[in-house]
């Protein structure tokens, strides 16, 4: 009897603690300061890969683009490779001549004005965030992997 009489105790316990209060307040959609540009996509052999162009000239947040990589990573759900570029400002975005995961190669007037870089490999599951002080042709890449 001392049994029963403890179960009910520790259940009231647990469920009491489990209350049925208020629901959650729904959280507001994340506002990246980045300028969305363009997307593309192309297919490599039976792969379709992605890329995503922003520009963005104000102070780079890196907790703030590590977000938005997160994000996408999360909702890249078909495909292979997964690109997101951020330019210096939307006159100078452009797409690389080669295929896109060859990333920008030799494309020295684009690198020119990319601020970051972000690579995701849906396939093996390589993440990473590449950043730069000043661009990637001329400055030394900072990495994050996301």
């Amino acid at each position: 009897m001392k049994h029963i009489a403890l179960v009910a105790v520790v259940s009231g316990v647990i469920l009491g603690g489990c209350g049925t209060g208020a629901p959650p307040k729904p959280q507001k959609p994340v506002t990246y300061p980045y300028t969305y540009i363009q997307s593309k996509s192309e297919t490599a052999g039976s792969n379709k890969n992605y890329m995503d162009l922003y520009e963005w000239s104000g102070e780079m947040s890196l907790d703030t683009l590590k977000m938005l990589c997160r994000e996408k990573k999360e909702w890249f759900t078909e495909g292979s490779f997964y690109l997101l570029a951020v330019f210096d400002s939307s006159a100078n975005a452009a797409f690389p001549t080669q295929p896109f995961t060859a990333q920008y190669g030799t494309d020295e007037e684009a690198q020119r004005h990319i601020r970051a870089f972000y690579t995701y490999n849906r396939m093996n599951g390589y993440s990473k965030l590449d950043y730069y002080d000043t661009n990637s042709w001329e400055g030394v890449a900072k990495s994050e992997d996301i």
